[in-house]
């Protein structure tokens, strides 16, 4: 009788523990989607309402409008659009990752690689 009890507790156990184990249903929103590219393939804006432009030999054109808002980084560091092309134009290929709304409205940021 003991050895009984103690299947139907370890059994409820283990079902609470299964239950409380589920992945609850989330729903994950981005917030923006990252496009990793290389300077030598990449037209950055004249201004801070231009846009930037992504062109390779095996992909297709593609272009996202910057806004007022758009940030720009070098590794952590916030710069200007100014700052950023004067330090693409002088360091060779860099990589960078250019970062978009989810509708692919407008560049929130774009940091390149120090």
């Amino acid at each position: 009788m003991n050895m009984r009890k103690l299947l139907i507790v370890f059994a409820a156990l283990t079902g609470c523990a299964l239950a409380a184990a589920a992945p609850a249903a989330t729903k994950v929103v981005s917030l923006e989607l990252g496009i990793e590219a290389f300077t030598d393939v990449t037209t950055l804006p004249a201004s801070n309402t231009g846009t930037v432009v992504l062109n390779c030999a095996t992909c297709k054109l593609r272009s996202y409008a910057v806004t007022p808002q758009t940030t720009y980084f070098i590794g952590a560091q916030s710069v200007t659009l100014a700052q950023l092309k004067a330090f693409v134009s002088t360091n060779g290929r860099r990589y960078l990752t250019i970062f978009v709304k989810p509708d692919e409205s407008a560049v929130t940021r774009i940091v390149a690689a120090n």
